[in-house]
C-alpha cells in the first residue's frame, strides 16, 4: 500500500470500518479499486483513492533556470482535468467490480496541494462556481457535461481528505438506497446535508 492508501484506511478504520485489499490474484485478472470496506462484517462500499500531489510546474521552471533567468507565464490550470481523470479511472475501476452497482461506489481523494479543494469537485461535478456571496455562475459545464456526464453518477460519495483543512464528504445522491445506506454507516443525518442546486 501506499502512503495515501495507508491515509485512507486509517482514516476510514478510525470510523469503525474494516478495510480489505484485493488480492494479488483478483488484481492479476483486471482492474480493481483499492478497498472493500466492511463494518460489522457486511460489505458497506468499495472504495478507490486517487491523489492530488501539490502542482509543481512553477518549481520546476525556477530550478531549471539560469542566474537572472525570468520564468513563469500562463498555463491551463490542471486541477479540473486532473479531477476528471480521477473521476473516469475510478469508475472504470469500480464497474470492474461492482458493474450492477450492487454496493455503493465511494471515491476518496487526498490532496497534498493547498491550492485546491473541495470547492473544485463541487465546480467539475456541477458544473457551477458557487461565489462566497451566493451566486452560482455556470463556467465549468464542458467538465461536469464532459466524459464525466455519466460516470459521476456512479460514484455514490466523494471523501476530500485534506492535508491542510478539516476532512469533507460530497454526497452525489443519485442512488436513494446507496446514499442511505452510507449515511447510516458514517452516522450521517441525512437531512443534515446541505444541498447543492446543479
Amino acid at each position: 500500500m501506499d502512503p495515501n492508501e495507508i491515509q485512507v484506511k486509517e482514516h476510514l478504520e478510525s470510523s469503525g470500518f474494516t478495510c480489505e485489499e484485493f488480492s494479488k490474484e483478483e488484481k492479476r485478472k483486471g482492474k480493481t479499486p483499492d478497498f472493500r470496506v466492511y463494518k460489522d462484517d457486511d460489505l458497506i462500499f468499495y472504495c478507490e483513492v486517487k491523489t492530488r500531489d501539490k502542482d509543481c510546474w512553477l518549481d520546476n521552471e525556477l530550478d531549471s533556470a539560469e542566474n537572472g533567468e525570468i520564468v513563469g507565464g500562463m498555463q491551463n490550470d490542471p486541477i479540473f482535468n486532473s479531477l476528471t481523470t480521477h473521476i473516469h479511472k475510478a469508475v472504470k475501476q469500480l464497474d470492474a467490480v461492482n458493474p450492477e452497482q450492487e454496493a455503493p461506489n465511494v471515491l476518496t481523494l487526498v490532496n497534498h496541494d493547498k491550492n485546491y479543494g473541495l470547492n473544485d469537485l463541487i465546480e467539475i461535478v456541477t458544473g457551477n462556481f458557487y461565489s462566497e456571496n451566493g451566486d452560482v455562475d455556470p463556467i465549468s459545464k464542458q467538465y461536469s457535461e464532459g466524459r464525466i456526464k455519466e460516470e459521476k453518477k456512479r460514484i455514490d460519495l466523494y471523501i476530500w481528505l485534506d492535508d491542510h483543512k478539516p476532512d469533507r464528504m460530497l454526497y452525489s445522491q443519485t442512488n436513494e438506497n446507496h446514499h442511505l445506506k452510507l449515511c447510516e454507516a458514517f452516522n450521517v443525518d441525512p437531512n443534515s446535508i446541505q444541498q447543492i442546486d446543479s
